[in-house]
């Protein structure tokens, strides 16, 4: 019950309308700024071999607190992603380039490069990927499959200014658009929400992209004047494509909805949260009147918990990959790896 407690408000935040703060429509405010964010690129090796990289776009000046840096550079490949893109350190280029070398998770830059050029329009380029040792260098050719758009607001928090602080409203948020009316517009509603009364950071994310599957993650970070940390919420969306249609797609449409496949799921994400030392791990079987979060992925699924949902605030954003042999029996329509 402690654990329903604490994520009630989270789940607030990402369900229902305002209710802390009634900010109006954020994304269409007077005094926004909005700016083209970056954009989700395919990539081919000379080998036909696909990988699929976000870049930031450079972004205006102006922009209040870490606006600016709400994109982020990361990148996959599609044949072995298990639901977390690697993330991308920007280095010292030549105007027009971006150098780019991974992280690992220790933080430390991985032993290689990549190098980008995109064309004038932004939707398409060229790189190359080198690595060290042993030393070797493959050309590759790059096109936008999706663009980000990100908007900026800044005004006077009424709560604040009550406490005699002239800390003000910070709103910020990054998100694909595709130019379907289905998608769009619960991208748009998940990118405008904000309840809290000093800072709001939205952020919905593509997860994959096929021919056949689309998976968005949305989350939030809010704060509160004087709080003593932020709160996360977050949502995931899958949807089918084919046909000219995005068809919103449930959980059961990738793992089977009988009893014997519920508990042989329940029981490897509970086995394996009380491995990470979660505080309440057993809260991590799948509940039959909620949808769970997770990325289907040509491996396997991600599964992904908020703070609060399985374990302490101090224990993060929990995470548990199942792979397709795990589910063996269970498992159905995971998306292609190209």
């Amino acid at each position: 019950m402690r654990a329903v407690a604490c994520l009630l408000p989270a789940l607030l935040a990402l369900t229902g309308p305002a209710t802390a703060q009634d900010h109006g429509d954020l994304l269409q405010a007077p005094e926004r700024i909005e700016w083209e964010a970056g954009g989700l690129y395919e990539g081919r090796f000379p080998d036909g071999r696909p990988f699929q990289v976000a870049l930031a776009y450079p972004a205006p000046g102006g922009l209040p607190g870490d606006a600016a840096k709400i994109m982020d550079n990361a990148y996959w490949f599609p044949r072995d992603y298990m639901g977390k893109a690697r993330s991308l350190a920007v280095l010292e280029a030549p105007v027009g380039v971006t150098n780019l070398a991974p992280l690992l998770d220790s933080g430390a830059q991985a032993p290689e490069r990549f190098s980008i050029a995109l064309d004038a329009d932004r939707h398409t380029g060229k790189g190359s990927w080198t690595q060290e040792e042993p030393a070797k260098t493959l050309p590759f050719s790059l096109k936008r499959i999706v663009a980000y758009h990100a908007v900026a607001v800044t005004r006077p928090s009424p709560q604040a200014q009550a406490e005699g602080s002239d800390q003000p409203f910070v709103f910020s948020a990054v998100f694909p658009v595709f130019g379907d009316e289905v998608l769009d517009a619960w991208v748009r509603e998940m990118a405008g929400r904000c309840d809290a009364d000093t800072e709001c950071t939205n952020k919905i994310l593509v997860r994959w992209h096929s021919k056949g599957q689309l998976s968005l993650d949305a989350s939030a970070w809010t704060f509160g004047y004087g709080a003593a940390h932020g709160n996360y919420a977050s949502l995931m969306r899958h949807y089918a494509l084919g046909g000219g249609k995005a068809v919103h797609t449930r959980f059961t449409g990738f793992v089977d909805a009988g009893t014997a496949c519920r508990d042989k799921v329940s029981a490897a994400l509970v086995a394996r949260l009380a491995e990470q030392g979660l505080s309440w791990a057993e809260q991590g079987a799948l509940d039959v009147f909620r949808e769970p979060k997770f990325i289907p992925t040509p491996t396997g699924i991600e599964f992904h918990w908020d703070p609060y949902e399985v374990g302490s605030f101090a224990q993060g954003i929990p995470s548990v990959f199942l792979t397709r042999a795990g589910l063996e029996g269970c498992v159905r329509n995971l998306p292609h790896g190209g």
